[in-house]
């Protein structure tokens, strides 16, 4: 007993001995004497392992005693000793000159724990500061030891911590920021400055370090931003800051590494997406035929993937950074040189240079402008680049713009003489070529890949920056009246006219469960638009601000206006409508996108291209008004509600492209047996598909373990808009026809029984509650995989028959709207060569051809586009009040 009493006795005088104020100061002197001893008579450190080893454990014991010394109650001897003595000028030169990643790692602690420490005013003192930046410059600056990713990771932590407490505390700011060349005013003097601006490291390392690693992934990248967004916000509270960012060369170095990693971007881009990971609805068409240029990359790859992530996060930092910056001359300067030396010298050329020939430089750009015009809603930037790349007129903002300092104007002169061409007429001005006449001309492509490329650009457009593209995109003329025109009468004649036609395409299955999810998509849509924001907002004070960016500029104020019929990329979208059946799928689901999408601003009228215009309504003559009608208002409201007729020439172009299809479908419902009943296995097949795929969703899923990457918790960073996060990357519309949500769901269920499919008298993978049924918990996944597969092997099979293979060819004569469908029994007899004109007239005729699967899953996609149309329809008249129903 008293051997065990005396065993616990000696633990609790070790332990007691340990957290003795003075002994412990006398092993942190013992160490730190023993780590100096060791620098010392070491003759070549770098080339001695040992003697790395040692001093490797000596920083880790000084820098565990200094953590465990926080912790404990005061006096702090050792942090005391360590402030006093400078101790860290010593470990600065030892793990600088080691050349061993271990030390390095080592002395990187010890620095972290005595800012960690927040005593002795480590921060605030002139010698701490420059023995780090002269360890960090050593470390990881230019033509440094390097080190591996997750020790310069560490590093920029650091950094990054040391800029969150100047943003905190700016009275600590002259410690790591002096302006040598300043005058007692704080202004620069004998500096001459070109446009770059001036290069002076030795005033700010700490800031030129953050520049250097905002270009990196993961972490690195994290806190080096984050950081530099610390400095920025800094500039608003030292006009010697402000003066400073706004003279060096910190904006140019941020402009040219915003263009570098846009030039990093491939040149030619394929969009197709790989064969063996095709979604369901371009596997059960002609898409595989679909060939690349094998010298463009592939968006899909992972190694292209990783370039155009870090571009987006940069650019998004730019945004951070004008939304955060507190000094108008600073944020001015920073616009300056994204205008002129990324817009202007890099963006606008590259659109320039783009050709539908080459087989993907096209594709590019359109897909580079489309993503960059997603990740972007500062409106500086976004007003910047839609304006001169669409080369919009010059307008009067509604608020005048602050004044910039002569230092600004300096810079902005600099570098408007910079862009400037030696020759007037080698100036590159988008009032000769534009993102309009590239848009335009890609929509007209043979290249299927251009052209939904330019859809899906044209679809970001007009559902984020609608204001931009009137005038531009597309043509409109004002409307000068508010009051609809349109009666409730003639919108319930139009909805039963759409309604016929999509149950006359591919039958009732299912029309009315698909029409109220379309309904409910409809309402989001038209809700979220930009236009329509101010239209359903309520009353606020001038002092709230509806606007998440504070600016200066906006897209000019969008009115009630109409679409001219002669509209050139309107009529570019009814030429793709006419041929719907034999687009590949893609270039539909982006089609209709668009179309939608155009119908979706509350400003933009609908008469003329989706409903009748009223003056061509036509009542039946002398109808009588019945008694219970017979007082004045309720007159009016029988007026309103009749159902007017309208001539075949008064069609909407909408409307009449969609009858010319449905005329294309019945010549093929006419000719190829079981037309009906492959359309509704096609039906069925995406149902079925969804409801497994909606039963993996709801499946638990094991939460993972891997720890976070996200910044230390307390700091600060970038607040962003949720609906930017959500739109941040493109949904994907290829999963099925639906095609408005992230994984373009067929939601409705087959009102009729499915019926039979061809696979040897069994149903397609059970009936559709086994699909919905949840899964067992044992080997659910393999389970998942297994039916997932199966679904796949049938549907491939089925999309492989010998029926769906067919063949089957249309063709538009030339200056015709018509599609005709060249069946094989009304095929004409070749033509006699000597009737050269006629040959020459064929050869300018456009034939295309595809297969019968193809076509049968275009004409459920046709479908579901008209439910839409039905549905944008209604809800706008409710939403908006389009109708009158008096």
């Amino acid at each position: 007993m008293d051997f065990w009493t005396r065993l616990l006795g000696g633990s609790q005088k070790k332990q007691a001995a340990t957290n003795n104020p003075q002994q412990r100061l006398v092993r942190f002197k013992q160490k730190y004497n023993q780590i100096l001893q060791i620098w010392h008579k070491t003759h070549s450190l770098s080339n001695d392992g040992e003697a790395c080893g040692d001093i490797s454990r000596g920083f880790q014991f000084l820098t565990t005693t200094l953590n465990d010394e926080s912790r404990s109650p005061a006096p702090h001897l050792c942090l005391n000793f360590a402030a006093s003595q400078q101790i860290y000028t010593a470990v600065s030169k030892i793990a600088a000159t080691s050349h061993d990643e271990h030390v390095v790692r080592d002395g990187v602690g010890f620095y972290a724990a005595l800012i960690d420490s927040e005593e002795e005013d480590f921060l605030e003192n002139d010698v701490f500061a420059a023995s780090l930046m002269n360890f960090i410059g050593r470390t990881i600056g230019a033509g440094s030891m390097g080190v591996g990713e997750d020790i310069e990771a560490d590093i920029v932590e650091l950094l990054f911590g040391i800029a969150a407490k100047i943003r905190l505390q700016p009275e600590i700011l002259p410690v790591w920021f002096t302006t040598h060349a300043a005058d007692s005013n704080g202004r620069l003097v004998n500096q001459k400055v070109d446009f770059a601006g001036i290069t002076q490291k030795e005033d700010f390392p700490l800031c030129y370090q953050l520049i250097d690693h905002v270009h990196h992934e993961g972490r690195i990248g994290d806190f080096a931003r984050t950081g530099l967004l610390y400095i920025f916000d800094s500039s608003s509270k030292s006009h010697a800051l402000e003066q400073w960012i706004v003279n060096s060369d910190l904006p140019t170095l941020m402009a040219t590494g915003l263009g570098a990693l846009y030039s990093q971007l491939s040149r030619k881009l394929s969009i197709l997406h790989p064969r063996k990971d095709l979604p369901l609805i371009l596997s059960l068409s002609d898409y595989v035929e679909m060939q690349s240029n094998p010298q463009a990359d592939s968006l899909f790859s992972p190694d292209f993937q990783v370039h155009l992530e870090t571009f987006l996060s940069y650019l998004t930092f730019w945004q951070d950074v004008l939304e955060h910056c507190g000094s108008t001359e600073v944020r001015h300067t920073l616009i300056d040189h994204f205008q002129v030396l990324f817009l202007q010298q890099l963006l606008y050329p590259s659109l320039l240079e783009s050709s539908d020939v080459d087989g993907g430089s096209a594709v590019a750009v359109l897909t580079y402008l489309r993503r960059i015009l997603d990740a972007l809603d500062h409106p500086e930037l976004v007003h910047m680049i839609l304006h001169y790349l669409l080369a919009l007129p010059d307008y009067t903002p509604s608020s005048p713009r602050t004044p910039r300092s002569p230092a600004a104007i300096k810079r902005r002169q600099s570098l408007m003489l910079l862009g400037a061409p030696e020759k007037e007429d080698d100036r590159m001005n988008p009032s000769l070529f534009n993102l309009v006449d590239l848009v335009l001309s890609s929509t007209e492509s043979r290249n299927p890949q251009t052209v939904i490329a330019a859809l899906k650009l044209t679809t970001v457009i007009l559902g984020k920056n609608h204001g931009y593209a009137l005038g531009s995109l597309i043509k409109i003329i004002d409307a000068h009246h508010k009051e609809p025109n349109r009666t409730v009468g003639a919108l319930n004649t139009e909805l039963a006219t759409y309604l016929s036609l999509a149950v006359g395409l591919a039958g009732e299955a299912g029309v009315d469960d698909a029409y109220n999810s379309h309904l409910k998509d409809k309402m989001s849509l038209l809700e979220s638009h930009p236009c329509s924001l101010k239209a359903l907002a309520l009353p606020v004070s001038p002092s709230h601000r509806l606007e998440f960016f504070e600016s200066e500029i906006s897209p000019r104020d969008v009115g009630p206006h109409y679409l001219i019929p002669e509209d050139p990329l309107f009529r570019s979208l009814l030429d793709l409508l006419l041929r719907f059946l034999t687009n590949d799928v893609e270039t539909n689901l982006g089609l209709t996108e668009t179309i939608i999408t155009l119908g979706a601003c509350s400003q933009l009228r609908l008469e003329g291209w989706i409903s009748v215009e009223p003056s061509n309504y036509h009542f039946q003559a002398a109808e009588p008004v019945p008694e219970e009608f017979s007082t004045e208002n309720l007159r009016d409201m029988w007026k309103a509600n009749r159902q007017p007729r309208w001539n075949s020439s008064a069609t909407p172009p909408l409307l009449a492209c969609l009858q010319s299809l449905q005329g294309q479908v019945e010549a093929l419902r006419a000719d190829i047996q079981d037309f009906d009943e492959h359309v509704t296995n096609r039906k069925q097949a995406f149902h079925v598909h969804e409801e497994i795929s909606e039963a993996i969703k709801s499946t638990p899923q094991i939460k993972s373990t891997r720890p976070s990457t996200e910044l230390p918790a307390g700091s600060w960073t970038p607040q962003v808009p949720k609906h930017v996060l959500e739109s941040a990357g493109t949904p994907s519309r290829t999963q099925s026809p639906r095609g408005r949500k992230e994984g373009l769901d067929l939601r409705h269920t087959p009102t009729a029984s499915p019926a039979p499919s061809k696979f040897g008298g069994q149903t397609l993978v059970g009936s559709p509650s086994r699909g919905m049924s949840p899964l067992p918990a044992p080997r659910a996944a393999n389970r998942q995989s297994t039916l997932m597969a199966d679904v796949f092997s049938n549907l491939a099979e089925v999309a492989n028959s010998d029926v769906l293979k067919r063949r089957i060819r249309f063709r538009q004569p030339a200056d015709s709207q018509t599609v005709e469908v060249m069946l094989s029994k009304y095929q004409p007899p070749p033509k006699e060569p000597v009737e050269g004109g006629d040959m020459e007239a064929e050869m300018k005729d456009d034939i295309r051809e595809a297969s019968l699967g193809h076509i049968i899953t275009n004409v459920v996609i046709l479908q579901e586009f008209v439910l839409e149309v039905v549905a944008l329809m209604q809800v706008r008249a409710s939403l908006f009040s389009e109708v009158r129903f008096a």
